[in-house]
This record gives C-alpha cells, sequence and structure tokens, in this order.
C-alpha cells in the first residue's frame, strides 16, 4: 500500500487508466451554481499516480457554503475564471475513466462548464466510488466519502477541500478496484449522456382537471388538455409553462397520442413537430394559443382511477424480524433448478436468515445445491472461506472445502456499527424516512444469455403516464423533472436516483424489468432490490423469485400513503414483452425500449 500498487491481477483485468476528480461548488445544481475548486489526479491500472493538478477556480459569484468548503472571496481573489482552465482540465481527463464519489454530481457540473465556454467535456466514461461500494454492501452506516475512508483506513486530512479529497478517493479507488477484482465483478461504468442547452423542461404538475381529449381547430381550450411546446417563442419558455399551469392545462415535454396541442411558431421542424404531424395533433401559433387560453374553458370532474395493469391483490405484508437459528446470517444459493432454490431461500428466511443474489462483503453463508460446481460465483466463495450450510438441515457443514485465500491488504477493511435495511418480502411495504433516494437493481449476470432491462414509469392519478417523457429506460434515462434518473449501463445492476419530494400525492413510481432476448425470469434467477438514501444509508432490500416462465416483472412502487412516502415490494411476472407492458401504462411504443444486446454494457 505504501508504494501505491494494485496486486497484478486487478491490472490484467481492469486494463484501464483512470482520472480521479472531485470539485467544490458555489450549491447543488448544475445548471445553476458554479465550480470553486477542482482537482485531477490521473492512476495508471496498476495504482501508480501519474500527475496531479488543482486550482481555485473564481466563479464570478457568491461563493456559497463557506461553512463547508471554507473557500472564501478572499481565497479566490486572483484565481482563475473556468475558461482559463477549461482546456487544461480536459487534456487531464481526456481518454481515461472519470472516477468521483458521487460521480453524477461532478460530471455533472464540469459538463455545465464546459458548455458555458462552447466546449464538451470528453468522457466517455464515468466509475462511482460511490456506487461500487454500495454494490460490496460494506458493512458501514452510509456511504459518505468519510465513512468510506473510515472503513478503508485512508485518514483524512482536509475534508471538502478538494486537492485532498482527490488524495483520498485515488486511495478509496485502489481498494474498490482491488475488491471488485477479488469479487470478480465487472465494474460498474457509466456511459453519461452529453447536456445541451435545451429549454427548461416543464415539472411535473398534478392537473386537477381529467383529460379530455385532443383539441379541434376552431374550438376552445379546456382545463384539462395537455400541450407542448417546441421551438422558439416570443415568451420565454419558463413562462408559457408556469401560464399553461395556471390555466389549468397540463403541460407535457414530448408529443404523444394523448398531447391535446402543440405551440409552435413558423414551420418548425423538431422532433416534437414531426411527431404531432404523425398524430394528426393540433399545432396553434403561440398567439394564437395565448389568444385561446383568455377563454379556456372549465374542466370536468375527476373521474375514479382505473389502472389499466391489472396486478393480482395481494395483502399488504408488514415486514418482521424472525428469532431463529439463521438470524445474522445472509446466505447465497448455488446450482440447483429454480423451484429448488426459491423453496430453499424460502426455508433461509424461516430460519431468521437474509438471502443474497451476488456474493458481497456482507454474505456470511452459503448453501451449494445440485450443479453448484458450474455456478460462477463457487470460485469466490470458496476463495472467500465462507461458511457452508446444509440444503435440508441448514446447519453448518462439518466438512470444509479448500481453504480461504489469505486477504490482500487492500480487500480489507474495519467493519462499523450500522442500522440494517429492513427486508421486505413479496407484497411487503415500508415507509422511507427519505424522500431523497437510491434504488439499486441487482441479478447475477452471467446466468442467462438475455439482456435485463429495467425501466421507471411515473404515472398519475388514472395509472397512466401523461407523455412518453415518463417512461424512463435505457435509450431515455432521465425524467424531465429529475425525479427519475436511470443508469442502466452496467453489467448485472441498474440504479435509480429517485426524487421523490416532486412526486405529486396521487402519483406514483413503478419500476420493472424485462428479459430482452433468450431467457425468462425463472432461468435468470432471484432479482436483489436495494433502496438507499443518497447518503448511502440502507433502508429496505427484496429479493423477488417467484418468477419462472415469465419475461417481464413489475418490481416495486415508490408512492404517497397518507402523507408517508411508502415502498412495496410487487414481484408480479407477465409472459409478455416489455413493450406491452408499457403500452398498459399509456406509452406510445414507436422504437425500441430495450437496451443493446451486443457486448456486455
Amino acid at each position: 500500500m505504501s508504494q501505491g500498487l494494485l496486486p497484478p491481477a486487478v491490472a490484467e483485468q481492469y486494463p484501464h487508466s483512470y482520472a480521479a476528480v472531485d470539485v467544490e461548488t458555489t450549491g447543488l445544481d448544475p445548471a445553476r451554481d458554479r465550480i470553486l475548486q477542482i482537482a485531477v489526479s490521473q492512476m495508471r491500472s496498476d495504482g501508480v499516480l501519474e500527475r496531479s493538478w488543482s486550482s481555485l477556480v473564481d466563479p464570478g459569484c457568491d461563493p456559497g457554503p463557506t461553512h463547508i468548503h471554507g473557500i472564501t472571496k478572499e481565497r479566490l481573489r486572483g484565481a482563475p475564471r473556468y475558461d482559463d482552465i477549461v482546456d487544461r482540465v480536459h487534456s487531464l481527463i481526456n481518454g481515461r475513466i472519470f472516477v468521483a464519489h458521487n460521480a453524477r454530481f461532478d460530471w455533472a457540473f464540469l459538463a455545465h462548464e464546459a458548455d458555458r465556454v462552447r466546449s464538451r467535456l470528453p468522457v466517455q466514461k464515468t466509475l462511482c466510488t460511490w456506487r461500487m461500494s454500495g454494490m460490496f454492501d460494506l458493512p458501514v452506516p452510509d456511504l459518505k466519502l468519510a465513512t468510506i475512508c473510515r472503513y478503508w483506513g485512508v485518514p483524512q486530512a482536509r475534508p471538502h477541500d478538494a486537492e485532498d479529497d482527490v488524495r483520498v478517493l485515488v486511495e478509496v479507488t485502489r481498494h474498490s478496484l482491488a475488491y471488485s477484482s477479488f469479487l470478480k465483478l465487472a465494474l460498474p461504468v457509466s456511459r453519461p449522456r452529453p447536456i445541451g442547452g435545451y429549454p427548461p423542461a416543464a415539472p411535473r404538475v398534478v392537473c386537477p382537471w381529467p383529460y379530455p381529449g385532443r383539441h379541434m381547430p376552431g374550438q376552445p381550450l379546456k382545463q384539462g388538455m395537455t400541450v407542448v411546446f417546441t421551438g422558439v417563442t416570443a415568451m420565454d419558455r419558463a413562462d408559457l409553462i408556469q401560464e399553461a399551469t395556471d390555466a389549468g392545462l397540463a403541460v407535457m415535454n414530448n408529443v404523444s397520442s394523448r398531447t391535446s396541442l402543440l405551440v409552435a411558431n413558423l414551420e418548425e421542424t423538431t422532433l416534437k413537430a414531426r411527431r404531432a404531424r404523425e398524430h394528426g395533433t393540433s399545432v396553434l401559433t403561440e398567439p394564437e394559443y395565448r389568444s385561446l387560453l383568455a377563454t379556456i374553458e372549465a374542466g370536468d370532474s375527476v373521474p375514479p382511477a382505473v389502472p389499466r395493469v391489472q396486478e393480482k391483490k395481494r395483502p399488504t405484508v408488514m415486514p418482521r424480524v424472525v428469532d431463529g437459528p439463521l438470524r445474522g446470517h445472509r446466505v447465497i444459493v448455488l446450482g440447483s433448478e429454480h423451484d429448488h432454490a426459491v423453496a430453499v431461500r424460502a426455508r433461509i428466511v424461516e430460519f431468521g436468515g437474509e438471502c443474497a443474489v451476488n456474493l458481497t462483503a456482507s454474505v456470511t453463508s452459503a448453501v451449494a445445491l445440485e450443479g453448484f460446481e458450474t455456478d460462477s460465483r463457487w470460485s469466490r466463495v470458496r476463495a472467500s472461506g465462507l461458511e457452508l450450510l446444509d440444503p435440508e438441515s441448514l446447519r453448518p457443514m462439518t466438512v470444509t472445502h479448500a481453504q480461504a485465500e489469505v486477504a490482500h491488504p487492500l480487500t480489507t477493511g474495519i467493519p462499523m456499527v450500522r442500522a440494517d435495511p429492513v427486508v421486505l418480502p413479496r407484497g411487503g411495504v415500508h415507509d422511507l424516512r427519505s424522500t431523497d433516494l437510491v434504488l439499486a437493481v441487482r441479478w447475477q449476470a452471467d446466468a442467462i444469455q438475455g439482456v435485463v432491462d429495467v425501466v421507471a414509469l411515473v404515472t398519475g392519478e388514472d395509472g397512466q403516464v401523461g407523455s412518453d417523457a415518463d417512461f424512463c429506460f435505457y435509450n431515455q434515462p432521465s425524467h424531465p423533472s429529475r425525479i427519475v434518473e436511470l443508469d442502466a449501463d452496467a453489467v448485472g445492476e441498474a440504479v435509480i436516483a429517485i426524487d421523490a419530494s416532486q412526486l405529486a400525492p396521487l402519483h406514483r413510481i413503478t419500476v420493472a424489468a424485462a428479459i430482452d432476448g433468450t431467457g425468462t425470469f425463472g432461468e435468470l434467477g432471484a432479482i436483489e432490490m436495494e433502496l438507499r438514501t443518497r447518503d448511502g444509508e440502507p433502508l429496505a432490500r427484496s429479493i423477488l423469485d417467484a418468477a419462472e416462465k415469465e419475461t417481464t416483472m413489475l418490481l416495486t412502487r415508490i408512492y404517497w400513503r397518507s402523507g408517508q412516502l411508502r415502498a412495496r415490494a410487487i414481484g408480479q411476472g407477465y409472459q409478455q414483452s416489455l413493450e406491452w407492458l408499457a403500452v398498459q401504462y399509456g406509452v406510445d411504443i414507436e422504437d425500441s425500449v430495450t437496451g443493446p444486446n451486443a457486448a456486455p454494457r
């Protein structure tokens, strides 16, 4: 560790070069706030540092929360503006995997700064040590950088100083790469989507009137109609959105068959205009629209909501702690046919234990069923020296397997006390103490040849999406309001960032998965879901394995109940395609909604 070198096997498995990055900022919104300080360290695949650089940055505005980052106006006097250093920053990160703790935050700030100076951030791949720590399920109370540093024994000198944060980030990255290599995991590399200079998106606002249908030429507008704006407008786009919302229209970001009218000046050639023509949607100029808006008709009363997807009604199951012989054990089940493995996992839960899909730092035991030798996880279970449980009695076996590998110092941490997540059975619910959430969905990546696609739908009171923008999938990962942001690039895992503070009282977020290609959920095996706060505190976890021949499954739903945010584990499967499921929620399907089938993502 003193030489800063990784084991040779790590560099062989992950032959990449890295740029570890940290920024200090005036606030939390990358589109509005600015960078105050930046630090970058380049690292080779073997863990050796190449170059390190840091600089204060004059943001041209108030430095913001100085009590956190300690960067005052006095310290910033004489500092360069971002356009003075943009070329230096880009040269340091170009061609490397961009590494940060909460990489989405640092990347977004740098991407917006680059956009302001008419440049583009040269980042094709990002790697997040926050996400890796969650994937390892480290025994820590949260996933903050300071906590992960304590776990790996990395001392911090100046927290919230970009230069020192990058120094410890490099150490955390070395530990994370070494441990990931030990577990034989693929790196959860993401491919960030370029930002654009688009007009502000319409926030998701509850429209108190039901959808009355399309606008017909020569007819008045009616409250509850859906309107989309496109192209250049005389009035500021944000003001147009607010005016329409105040008048009782539902403002959407994309055109669908349920769009009542499109507002477009001149002969627009935008995608929205093209889709409006395809759907036969009424198109009005801005003056025509605003003239009709002044005499808008009152909307109808709201009918009771009737969801189109008929889910089996199951009683609400409150999670409970079973005080059995396996309490405190987290068990991974290897081998066997689907039905047998499901039955064994059910008995583990009855005995007070918890099941796991992949080998992590929290797994204590393993059950080896028929065919376990061909399970790709078996070699790591042996190397870890995990306790083996008898498949029938679930008691520790007296037989021994191969001697465990001697732990490399880089893979050994210091466990801490943490509150274990609530374990949700199928149909189980849990009231959440935070609205800022991260949902991870994981599965055994090499179990089938097909690709697992995870999607999220934001639905209204009627159980339907308001527009296609409410359907988040691989090619459209972010909801316009940022209430949902999906990252489905990694192998064997999809992560969804959820800002439920923007979720209206009668609206819901539904997360589903589908298999694109060969395979069923019975062949894939169990799906694991884990909910954490944005700081990484574990909230709830669920193992869903009831599906057998199904290829599409509803996983979980986030919604409000009597003023309390709640999560429900669903686990209901269908022998239908993902496109079919999306249509049931009102999505207009024109293009494929699945991810790429080719090389592993």
